[in-house]
């Protein structure tokens, strides 16, 4: 029990990070680890703290790195805009996971503020803005409290191997934000994700993921822009080593689903792909763990997209 518990808590890290780094909209693909998307049959409480790295650059709808986006075809307009978009975030995190059942199933609830620069979906709102404010730069060592992710809903129903889970979270825009300005570093607007996700353990120690994520967006403070929805296919194996100790490798793919609004639309869709690697080692089973995880970003379209590193560290109380 308390293996299956601690395999659960190490992919928070990817929570915070992936959803924060290159994504349009709010959510990124492979934010969290092969188990980590389903509740484990111990209750009790997480407390973690969170360092994440990344390092992007934008990528035309020809997939070529580009210094320039398109906004508009008729009138012609682009902007040009600078590249290595680099983030570092701090992120702590309070997760529950409930005694009893609802509906037949787990249940648990997330809160995830964070600290961090302005990053690549930031980075790429602010550009697509220039058409309104001229040549400005954006100020990519601003550093403030960002959106705040909460997931109120969270179900995993298990029988035999097989497992589903599904959750309901959204993003509150609590990170500064205000037309034109060039060193916000939230969105400003809510964003809502539905998540349905499968397992199977063909064996104790080994699992198999995938599932699918929607994100919808709310019109964005202050003005006339709505970011189109966005699929995310999420999928995932791992492997587990006595004491808990996890290895394992993730990937996923991201496509924009209908058009932007607005005046700063930008014109063509976007979509990405990653792969990641990541592993986890308690100190204290049961207690006290670290994380640490590699994500690289290919076939990015319309979109920044890159590398990124994360490091953290877990407590458990339960």
């Amino acid at each position: 029990m308390k293996t299956r518990f601690l395999r659960m808590i190490i992919a928070f890290l990817m929570l915070i990070i992936s959803m924060s780094i290159n994504a349009q909209g709010h959510y990124n693909g492979g934010s969290f680890n092969t188990n980590d998307y389903f509740i484990p049959s111990a209750s009790g409480w997480v407390f973690s703290m969170y360092y994440s790295y990344s390092n992007m650059n934008y990528y035309n709808n020809s997939g070529e790195k580009s210094d320039v986006i398109e906004i508009s075809q008729n009138p012609p307009f682009s902007v040009e805009l600078d590249q290595k978009v680099k983030t570092h975030s701090i992120i702590p995190m309070i997760s529950y996971f409930g005694k009893n059942k609802i509906l037949n199933a787990r249940w648990g609830v997330l809160a995830l503020p964070m600290l961090n620069n302005p990053n690549a979906n930031i980075a790429l709102d602010f550009y697509s803005e220039q058409s309104l404010v001229g040549s400005q730069e954006i100020n990519l060592n601003s550093f403030g409290f960002g959106d705040f992710y909460l997931q109120p809903i969270w179900l995993t129903w298990e029988k035999d191997k097989f497992s589903t889970t599904f959750s309901y979270g959204l993003w509150l825009p609590t990170g500064k934000y205000k037309t034109n300005s060039t060193d916000n570093v939230g969105l400003g607007y809510l964003s809502h994700n539905l998540r349905v996700m499968g397992r199977y353990r063909p064996k104790d120690n080994i699992s198999l993921s995938a599932g699918l994520t929607y994100e919808i967006n709310n019109k964005q403070k202050d003005s006339d822009f709505k970011e189109a929805p966005h699929l995310t296919s999420d999928f995932g194996v791992s492997y587990n080593f006595t004491m808990g100790h996890e290895l394992g490798f993730f990937g996923f793919g991201t496509w924009q689903m209908g058009n932007d609004e607005g005046e700063k639309a930008v014109l063509d869709k976007d979509q990405i792909y990653g792969l990641g690697i990541y592993g986890s080692y308690w100190f204290i089973p049961g207690k006290i763990g670290v994380l640490s995880r590699f994500t690289n970003n290919f076939g990015a379209k319309n979109r920044f997209g890159g590398a990124s590193f994360q490091v953290g560290i877990n407590y458990l109380l339960f």
